[in-house]
């Protein structure tokens, strides 16, 4: 009855199935899992590294050719939230923890001045929540804070440049927002981390100006074709990935955006401040607001900033309109009952009996075109060389027999914008992360109620139970949905019953390795669905 659903619901689980497993094999890498986290770090640590500072003039337009070996300062700044690490070379923020997730972003080089990034800065630590960049020339001071706020996931950059001239000076300054470093993908099959490959694809840069947002999903190889030199007032750039993003909110005026592919696996944004008048013996500021942190809605909206905008789980309308009522409705469900899993269950509830009526009428409608299949055949036969005149009689026996020959596909059609938006929903969600329910200790990972000491073929170390129930409920479900079809064709009869076999295993197989959430929903989906099936065959034994 619903074959037709839970085959294309089958077919979007293996697109996803076959390109997890067509991805390299990896370990986790430093930029997605921090091993060394700076966690109670209040020290100034040296890198033993080196790097060429050029002396530049920045008001002056004078460049001294020299070249001196700078060693590397990295400094520490930790509130409850975050911790950040900033460099002396070009005063530049290269490394933001989360610490309530242990998470980093592929991004350095935060809110660096453009011509400055080389140089060597003065440090001045005022306390454990800011510190102060310095650099002197014959004729600038440029001075940069970062600040770190220790209640939520914000930090404040400031950077004064002053001028020491007794006449005042026309400059123009470019900011770069952040560069995306994918070096971490480039490694060796046998070294990537496989949740990492499987995600990359989610990642995306976003531009909010003027005349719009501007995106660029699976943003981890770059080419020559996503260089852009924008002309527009810029609101916010940002930068997301499967649960985490980082905005920067710039709060000066400013004139347009650079996008610069640097290599392959690198890109660099920039923001272009508005040209601006620095006095003798004045100072102009340009700062900045950084967000980074998980992408929840909730959250982002509390700053007013738009920075809530970077969330969209569909390029297409429809679809992420959909997720989005989706993804609001869990919201309030769990401040109602502050459990995802339960929630999770509930909404499966809510979506699947809101949509019941559909579901019903589309089983019927196919019930009603097998009890004609008889019929149908019968007319072939008789009019197998004038199927003209065969299509019209089947018209008019659908007409006598109120059949709609679409009534089966139209409402499983319709429903479909509900299970690709629930799906991005589900998988997306960040809240999910480190969420208990029952013996899932994580419904961001699979279920793993405990682990083999070896690892077995195609399942791996993993003793995945949930998976398993949603077997057995699918077998259960296609056993009662062929006891409620008419069969008359011995060959169609046996295709069935191979189905009925090979769909719970195919589907169990690609959902072994999913998140918990994820197959929880799914369960639930394919136990109303029994449910549905029984009520039906119910029915046809009333008649």
């Amino acid at each position: 009855m619903e074959r037709r659903l839970f085959l294309a619901i089958g077919l979007s689980m293996l697109v996803v199935w076959l390109y997890s497993i067509n991805s390299p094999k990896t370990r986790p890498s430093s930029l997605s899992e921090v091993t060394e986290p700076f966690a109670n770090v209040d020290v100034t640590r040296i890198a033993n590294k080196t790097k060429e500072q050029k002396s530049l003039t920045g008001l002056s337009g004078n460049q001294p050719d020299t070249v001196q070996k700078v060693m590397e300062e990295i400094n520490v700044l930790e509130s409850n939230k975050l911790s950040i690490e900033t460099s002396n070379i070009g005063a530049a923020l290269n490394k933001i923890w989360i610490k309530e997730y242990d998470a980093t972003l592929p991004l350095e080089g935060i809110t660096t001045i453009a011509g400055y990034d080389n140089v060597n800065f003065v440090s001045q630590k005022n306390d454990d929540y800011s510190i102060q960049y310095t650099f002197e020339d014959n004729y600038t001071i440029i001075i940069k804070n970062y600040m770190i706020n220790d209640e939520n996931y914000t930090i404040k950059s400031e950077i004064r440049f002053q001028n020491k001239r007794d006449m005042s000076k026309l400059v123009k300054v470019k900011i770069k927002s952040f560069i995306i470093r994918m070096s971490n993908l480039d490694k060796k099959e046998n070294t990537l981390n496989k949740s990492e490959m499987r995600d990359k694809s989610l990642n995306e840069y976003v531009v909010h100006s003027e005349s719009g947002i501007y995106r660029k999903a699976g943003a981890f190889k770059f080419g020559t074709r996503e260089k852009r030199d924008v002309s527009e007032n810029v609101v916010w750039s940002g930068f997301r990935n499967r649960y985490y993003c980082l905005l920067l909110k710039p709060q000066y005026e400013t004139s347009g955006y650079d996008i610069i592919p640097v290599e392959d696996n690198s890109l660099e944004i920039d923001i272009v401040a508005k040209e601006a008048n620095v006095p003798a013996n004045g100072n102009v500021q340009f700062d900045s607001i950084i967000y980074a942190g998980p992408e929840k809605v909730e959250i982002l909206e509390k700053y007013g900033l738009g920075f809530e905008r970077i969330t969209r789980y569909y390029k297409f309308g429809l679809f992420d309109g959909i997720a989005k009522i989706i993804a609001s409705l869990m919201r309030l469900l769990y401040k109602v009952i502050p459990n995802w899993g339960i929630c999770i269950i509930l909404i499966s509830i809510i979506i699947y009996f809101s949509m019941y009526p559909l579901t019903m009428r589309s089983m019927l409608s196919m019930k009603k075109m097998q009890a004609l299949q008889p019929m149908i055949v019968k007319l072939k036969e008789k009019h197998k060389d004038n199927p003209q005149k065969m299509n019209k009689e089947m018209m008019e026996l659908y007409k006598e027999n109120k059949v709609n020959p679409l009534g089966g596909c139209l409402p499983m059609l319709l429903q479909m914008p509900v299970f690709i938006g629930l799906y991005q929903v589900l998988w997306r969600s960040v809240a999910f992360k480190g969420a208990k329910f029952l013996w899932m200790k994580d419904l961001s990972q699979p279920d793993r109620l405990f682990i083999f000491p070896v690892s077995l073929p195609i399942i791996g170390n993993e003793f995945n139970l949930l998976p398993l129930i949603m077997v057995a409920v699918m077998f259960v479900q296609q056993k009662l949905s062929s006891k409620n079809m008419i069969v008359t064709d011995p060959n169609q009869a046996s295709q069935q019953k191979m189905m009925a076999i090979i769909m719970p295993i195919f589907l169990g197989f690609i959902f072994y390795k999913f998140a918990s959430g994820l197959t929880l929903y799914f369960t639930m989906f394919y136990f109303f669905s029994t449910f549905t099936q029984w009520k039906l065959s119910k029915s046809v034994k009333a008649d």
